[in-house]
């Protein structure tokens, strides 16, 4: 017995395999052949599959539930074990079984409001409610006992030179690229594509574009969709790239328009769709884009993952430079990640001007007694680049990718998936030396060596990155008169975890310009108090 979300993409080879061992099928479905798997491996199955996937399997023989999460956590996976064991792919699916506490985790919700972090370990903002980690089991004994293992660990390369040229990487990483994407191209119903403008997204576009065109097998309904989100007349907007990838991929566009009176107006439905805080309300661009891509796929593919794997963040670059230190080319590495400041220039100064607001008025003052008690946390970012992407892709930011990504595309019944995450690309590309990551002052260096002539040369080499965002303090500033009723509120008031006069007087002063602060501490505070409203939480734990 089964109980299973997401999608083999080896299965088929796998059936094969199996079948040659003996094995007899009577459908055609990716489940049969985990049955089949476990039957012939045992929990070693999981080391046999390819795909996005968390499933739940009840041995008959042993009386054992086994419990697999894929090896990057794609798909989801979460628990309640006291006073029962009960798990769903969604928190609110458990918040409804009598008996499950509605009551805040304090210590996740402290982590996230002071230092921005979630999704990083098992905790989840609901307590009692638990998430099984990316590339882990769970075996349930008869007499109720478990254990949790860790299956899979990313491994990674952590020198810094090559052993072959720059072409000989391209031409390698290349060609795993192209064969993760005709996995990923495999479907039985309509798909499309998620296009952000950036160099990732821009990337699936058109080696899938260069594969459809070229006769590959799939299932594009006839079209070559691709959905984006577009901000006229703002910073953030992407139009100029995103056309000239619909132009390579001879696409069919369809766009979406966020704006902040649409956002307010579906915050609460938007908050109960992702379940826990989100950093920003960047997410809703997804929704916005999933909304839409849904009347036309039931299939989507998007870019996430390249930024991690590929070193795409302008704060790669310090690691990279220490990575480098006590190497012999460390002053090559220097002249040449300098190469790439002048063109950065625009960015480093608005990413030193939100520090210097940071600097201002931190999270603190507006948190309750509750929520101040607990230990700053201690990153420890490896110095070495490679481990430190290690870090983010199992750890820091693309787990909270994957969850708005998963959260977003679901509520309106798409699948979305992840060519940049497939655990075969994922190990090949921690297996490249550091400087295929950065070089010459380049971020995502093999990928852009690879993606020449797959992609339109003005994404291959941009250096700017914005992907599916809103424009953050324009949207807070414009939907102030709602938010400032939220903080004023006697919901708020009466949990106690704010100091609500504290963040009415700093709010008001942010208003007027008279107030140095990231205004993303008042997103935080926001999404966390309606959060709380919307599932009806009445306690702290």
């Amino acid at each position: 017995m089964i109980i299973f979300n997401g999608e083999i993409y080896n299965f088929r080879e796998l059936k094969a395999e199996l079948v040659a061992k003996g094995h007899q099928f009577r459908f055609q479905s990716d489940t049969e052949v985990i049955l089949a798997g476990y039957a012939e491996w045992g929990q070693d199955v999981l080391r046999h599959l390819l795909g996005m996937f968390a499933f739940a399997l009840y041995d008959t023989t042993t009386g054992e539930l086994f419990i697999g999460r894929d090896r990057l956590g794609i798909k989801p996976f979460y628990y309640v074990d006291a006073p029962f064991f009960a798990f769903a792919s969604e928190i609110k699916s458990l918040m409804v079984i009598p008996g499950v506490q509605k009551q805040v985790n304090a210590e996740a919700l402290a982590r996230f409001l002071k230092f921005r972090v979630h999704d990083s370990d098992e905790q989840t903002f609901f307590a009692g409610v638990k998430r099984l980690m990316p590339g882990h089991s769970m075996t349930i004994r008869r007499d109720g006992t478990r254990s949790v293992t860790k299956w899979w660990t990313l491994e990674f390369n952590p020198e810094f030179g090559p052993s072959k040229s720059d072409a000989e990487y391209a031409e390698e990483y290349g060609a795993v690229f192209e064969k993760v994407m005709r996995r990923h191209l495999i479907a039985d119903v309509p798909l499309g594509f998620n296009l952000s403008g950036g160099l990732d997204s821009s990337g699936v576009v058109g080696v899938a574009s260069q594969l459809v065109h070229g006769g590959e097998d799939t299932h594009t309904g006839g079209k070559f969709f691709t959905f984006s989100a577009l901000f006229p007349g703002e910073t953030i907007d992407e139009t100029r790239y995103i056309t000239e990838v619909e132009r390579f991929a001879r696409s069919t566009p369809v766009y979406s328009y966020p704006n902040p009176d649409e956002f307010w107006a579906e915050i609460m439905p938007w908050v109960y769709t992702q379940e826990e805080p989100t950093i920003s309300s960047a997410p809703y661009a997804y929704y916005s884009v999933f909304r839409e891509a849904a009347k036309h796929v039931k299939v989507s593919l998007s870019g996430n993952g390249g930024d991690e794997t590929l070193a795409g963040y302008l704060p790669y670059f310090r690691t990279y430079l220490q990575s480098a230190a006590g190497t012999k080319a460390y002053g090559r590495m220097i002249a040449e990640g300098v190469r790439g400041v002048p063109v950065f220039y625009k960015q480093y100064a608005q990413r030193l001007e939100q520090v210097v607001k940071g600097q201002g008025v931190t999270m603190t003052p507006f948190l309750g007694e509750s929520l101040k008690g607990f230990r700053d946390i201690t990153f420890g970012y490896s110095p070495n680049l490679n481990e430190r992407l290690s870090q983010d892709v199992t750890m820091y930011s693309t787990p909270n990718l994957l969850r708005y990504e998963d959260k977003n595309s679901m509520a309106f019944g798409l699948e979305s998936r992840v060519p940049f995450l497939d655990s075969e690309l994922v190990e090949f590309t921690f297996n490249l030396p550091i400087d295929q990551k950065i070089k010459n002052g380049w971020t995502r260096y093999v990928y852009r060596n690879a993606m020449k002539g797959r992609m339109p040369e003005l994404n291959r080499l941009r250096r700017s990155k914005i992907g599916f965002t809103n424009p953050e303090t324009p949207w807070l500033k414009h939907n102030a008169p709602h938010i400032r009723k939220v903080f004023a509120s006697s919901a708020l008031a009466d949990h106690g975890l704010f100091n609500q006069q504290q963040l009415l007087e700093s709010f008001d002063r942010f208003l007027i310009g008279k107030e140095r602060i990231d205004s993303l501490v008042y997103w935080r505070i926001l999404v966390s108090q309606l959060w709380i409203e919307r599932f009806g939480l009445d306690g702290v734990a």
